[in-house]
């Protein structure tokens, strides 16, 4: 067996907080090979070291075994794997979202590792919503704040052995909820995990349902909120018959989900957009919160955050005539705000001019699908179509519409496929 020191054919050799050969090495991957499972804290040195030693040793054996797959679990804890506890590590799996072959006996710690706890990106103050589905959302969250008050002092937790709280926001793409997920992280002065249905799902049986255990216990661990997008992948309904391994991995995600629920002290957020969907076992365990489309004075308090102070804005921009669109989300005007921002300074224009931002509106609003309408018809760049469409979008947007016609402030600035209108349900079907 080869010395560190000594290096492979084609590397250079060894040398402690070079960065070069241990770097490669704390990769831990190499010819096929992985090694997991070196404490984190480790000296730097002995840690490399050690990986070298097991690397060299399996290639050796491999050598010998063409061909074969091998598996190799080295432990001081009885309690992990070998003949003394927990089974014996078949076949080497891919670690969820990279490829790199993994031993079957992963601590959850090691597993948890995977979802780290960030600082949230935004906060309370920049999540506007009309009133209603504020004061729904803060109501959850006081579930959280004063669990201490109303569970303990008033003695509820008799009653509820785990006050956690789980929150699902739905509503259209563009309508705020994950900067509401990061928003109420913020208020409660924790920090936030961001995990999504891929990254829990796993083509190996059994494998998502302890990522998913996996990821509470990160959330536990850090004292943080749990965010978890692409609801409707987790939350949608259990399969009644079951045909195919698929099936019964989907079950199984669904029932280890309704248990981590029942035992998490924390908050969940899940976001997503198809909230029919859900399965009926989640109903009583999750407070819903729908995030609608915004109205006239929500479009209003958009407009006034995204055109922040340091924004220089031409005399003509009218915010009104802005917000009067009713086909825009929070995201559309983010969006417009910063196109119409870097086409300004690529002009080398000193400000903003309204029509700017009108002509970033319409772009924003018609690249997308009209909530309920079907798919918007993106408008030729350079054709006469465009050319009439904007130059519409920015009288209206200005307040000043040609002589004899109505005002056209509330113009809608997208351009809809009438011959495949359908309904939001039939929408909803398709898009599933």
């Amino acid at each position: 067996m080869r010395r560190p020191d000594e290096g492979q054919p084609g590397m250079p050799p060894y040398q402690a907080g070079t960065g070069g050969r241990l770097d490669r090495l704390l990769d831990a991957v190499r010819d096929g090979f992985a090694i997991h499972g070196v404490p984190a804290d480790a000296d730097r040195a002995r840690a490399a070291e050690l990986r070298s030693r097991l690397l060299s040793a399996a290639r050796e054996f491999a050598a010998t075994e063409p061909g074969r797959s091998l598996t190799f679990v080295v432990t001081n804890d009885g309690r992990r794997g070998g003949p003394t506890g927990g089974s014996a590590a078949g076949s080497a799996r891919p670690r969820t979202g990279t490829g790199v072959a993994e031993p079957d006996v992963v601590s959850i710690e090691d597993r948890a590792a995977y979802f780290p706890a960030i600082d949230p990106a935004h906060t309370l103050d920049q999540l506007i919503l009309p009133a209603a589905a504020m004061e729904r959302l803060l109501l959850a969250v006081a579930v959280v704040e004063l669990r201490q008050q109303v569970f303990d002092e008033w003695e509820l937790r008799q009653i509820q052995p785990h006050p956690g709280s789980a929150i699902s926001l739905h509503g259209d793409p563009g309508t705020g909820k994950t900067l509401a997920a990061h928003a109420v992280a913020a208020h409660l002065k924790k920090k936030i995990i961001c995990a999504s249905y891929s990254q829990l799902e796993s083509k190996y049986h059994g494998e998502g349902p302890k990522n998913l255990r996996a990821l509470f216990h990160a959330a536990r661990a850090t004292d943080a909120v749990l965010f978890v997008d692409e609801a409707e992948s987790l939350l949608s309904q259990r399969f009644e018959s079951l045909s195919q391994g698929s099936e019964h991995a989907v079950n199984a995600m669904r029932s280890e989900l309704l248990l981590a629920l029942d035992q998490h002290d924390g908050l969940v957020v899940f976001a997503g957009n198809l909230a029919r969907s859900y399965d009926r076992a989640f109903e009583s365990r999750v407070r819903h919160v729908h995030f609608p489309a915004p109205d006239g004075e929500t479009r209003r308090r958009l407009w006034d955050r995204h055109l922040v102070a340091g924004l220089p804005l031409a005399a003509d921009v009218d915010r009104d005539a802005l917000a009067a669109v009713d086909t825009t989300t929070g995201r559309d005007i983010r969006n417009a705000v910063v196109e119409a921002a870097t086409a300004a300074r690529l002009a080398g224009e000193s400000s903003v001019r309204h029509e700017r931002l009108a002509t970033a509106l319409h772009q924003a609003v018609a690249s997308r699908v009209s909530a309920g309408l079907g798919q918007a018809t993106p408008v030729p760049a350079g054709s006469d179509q465009e050319t009439r469409l904007l130059g519409a979008a920015a009288t209206a947007l200005r307040g000043r519409a040609p002589s004899g016609d109505p005002p056209a402030a509330a113009a809608t600035l997208t351009t809809t496929d009438t011959t495949d209108l359908t309904d939001t349900t039939d929408l909803e079907e398709k898009q599933r």
